[in-house]
């Protein structure tokens, strides 16, 4: 599909002056950036600046107090997670800082975990677990990434005698739940930073934890929970909160770490993907690493997951690994299959602004994935629903222009039993699938407001440079931008009227293009189109096209050089 280019307007003159670096300038200005103390604290992240202290959330003086009455008085507390990455990566950090805390204390008190089956149970503490852990004989439960939102259940476990801890940064209702909340964005929050990962609000509970051991006398070294941060790094890429402010620190100084890890199960998934650490970076982990632990959750049960990041041994791991890797394969055949279905029921001539899509024999643990790549694919909200026992549950992605949560609630009044998310991604439940039809029908009567251009995919770019910019000293000083993510995008240049030299695919199966291509400032470059090799044609040698392009660093036999990473080109007008 076309898409619509959009270069930012140029930073002015004197913020050039201010940074020194144009490229650097610009790309700093285009993300909001106005001052030369927020852009050092941008480009480099300061530990003793930017982090804040755990005890500035206003609950989690009595979270701390609640935790160690538990330890010493022998009480079961269970970690109850969420069963994608952010979840599990948070309930490894939290029961790993908890069983070390136990040793050295020498305190009785079980330690244990528990995370719903993702088909089976769903999103959440659930009435139906409260029981459960009263039988285990739990006293203290401690939720991660999620329980904002489990007001009744927490309510159900206090009669029980049973006290929680909740660490979650969902959105919530009128009414939060009767617990020790540790939330950045809940109302009258003091903490300065509302935009942390789960994961992320674990490890501040974790350092306060640590910070009170230190206070009783146990022996933690200033910084020793600085090698938690592998955990971290990863959660805060796979759950698309924003790469800036505390998160930025977060993750610079997590890759650090991650690169460094000792933790068997990570060395172990890093063997199983093909991983070298010590080059792990933010693409990395949302390329490799955060598929693979989200595919326990999707294909069995994300405690396989977590039992990984828990090995203590490197055997125990790579067993684990080889079997998360094969959970890993069998989501991406079977996301393949169910994508294939869908394209048969969807064809190519879409008429309305929303899609949706259902059929039985599809895992609602996969339709957020078909969701996501057909919204790629047709630039517009989409809809998948699939079906597990009884209930038919669906998974929506939307442009950025257009709400799919409120949307999704509107059209399913008296359709659907539950429903939530965000602006771009949201997750329902019905139960009875002979609606289907007239919730899509009214969810193409709500998306009838989007306008023609929203459907026109934007492809935002930083700056137009000529050719000439494709050189190392450039692309050094865009790499001082890392680590991209959310909120920090890789940056995206364009250059015009580029001839081509010569062109040719590359790959087994020809699957990727490949560009030699010069400009009126005389300097020829190559530049790599990955998956674009069906486009052959239209980039012939001796033809003038526009090329949109990320700046990349190819290292071969010891050589670095600039170069050009495709996104999109057409031919100059």
């Amino acid at each position: 599909m076309e898409k619509r280019w959009r270069v930012a307007e140029s930073c002015p003159p004197e913020f050039v002056q201010i940074i020194g670096q144009p490229i650097v300038a610009q790309l700093l200005w285009n993300r909001g950036i106005r001052e030369r103390s927020d852009a050092d604290a941008f480009l480099t992240p300061s530990w003793e600046e930017n982090i804040h202290d755990a005890l500035q959330f206003r609950q989690m003086e009595g979270a701390v107090v609640r935790t160690f009455d538990a330890l010493e008085k022998g009480e079961r507390i269970t970690v109850h997670g969420d069963y994608d990455a952010d979840g599990v990566t948070g309930s490894t950090l939290l029961i790993t800082v908890l069983n070390d805390i136990a040793k050295k204390t020498g305190s009785k008190a079980p330690i244990d975990y528990y995370i719903p089956h993702r088909d089976k149970e769903g999103y959440g503490l659930r009435k139906e677990t409260v029981p459960i852990l009263k039988e285990r004989g739990t006293s203290l439960i401690i939720t991660v990434d999620c329980g904002i939102a489990c007001v009744d259940e927490i309510a159900l476990a206090k009669i029980d005698g049973i006290d929680t801890i909740v660490v979650d940064h969902h959105t919530f209702g009128e009414t939060v739940p009767d617990g020790h909340l540790i939330h950045p964005g809940l109302p009258e929050e003091t903490y300065p930073f509302k935009h942390l990962a789960a994961v992320g609000v674990a490890y501040k509970f974790a350092t306060a934890l640590l910070s009170r051991a230190r206070e009783r006398g146990l022996d933690y070294p200033e910084g020793w929970e600085k090698w938690l941060l592998d955990l971290v790094a990863i959660a805060t890429v796979t759950d698309m909160v924003p790469l800036v402010g505390e998160n930025r620190v977060l993750e610079t100084f997590g890759l650090t770490v991650l690169n460094k890890t000792r933790r068997p199960g990570l060395l172990a998934l890093f063997e199983m993907a093909g991983v070298e650490p010590g080059s792990i970076t933010s693409e990395t982990i949302g390329f490799g690493i955060g598929p693979r632990i989200n595919a326990a959750g999707r294909m069995d049960h994300a405690t396989v997951a977590l039992r990984l990041l828990l090995s203590e041994s490197m055997d125990e791991a790579r067993l684990i690994a080889r079997e998360l890797e094969d959970l890993n394969k069998a989501r991406q055949d079977a996301t393949k299959k169910m994508m294939v279905e869908a394209e048969k029921i969807v064809g190519d001539d879409v008429k309305d602004n929303v899609i949706v899509v259902w059929k039985e024999n599809w895992s609602p643990a996969l339709v957020g994935l078909v969701a996501g790549r057909f919204m790629e694919k047709f630039s517009r909200p989409v809809i998948a629903v699939g079906k597990h026992g009884d209930h038919w549950i669906g998974s929506g992605r939307s442009i950025s222009t257009y709400n799919i949560t409120d949307a999704v609630k509107a059209a399913g009044e008296g359709i659907l039993t539950r429903s939530g998310g965000h602006v771009q991604a949201c997750g329902f439940a019905l139960n009875d699938g002979e609606r289907l039809p007239e919730f899509q029908s009214r969810l193409v009567e709500h998306a009838s407001s989007i306008t023609s251009d929203e459907l026109v995919p934007l492809l935002s770019i930083d700056a137009e440079i000529t050719l000439a910019g494709v050189a190392m000293d450039v692309a050094e000083g865009v790499k001082r931008l890392e680590p991209y993510g959310m909120g920090n995008p890789l940056p995206i240049f364009l250059s015009k009227r580029c001839k081509i030299l010569s062109s040719d695919t590359m790959g087994a199966t020809g699957n990727h293009l490949r560009l030699q291509v010069a400009d009126g400032s005389g300097r020829a470059v190559k530049a790599v189109g990955f998956k674009m090799g069906s486009r052959i044609l239209e980039a012939m040698m001796g033809k003038e096209i526009d090329i949109v392009y990320n700046l990349s660093i190819n290292e071969w036999n010891g050589r670095r050089t600039a170069e050009c990473r495709l996104i999109d080109f057409r031919p100059c007008t």
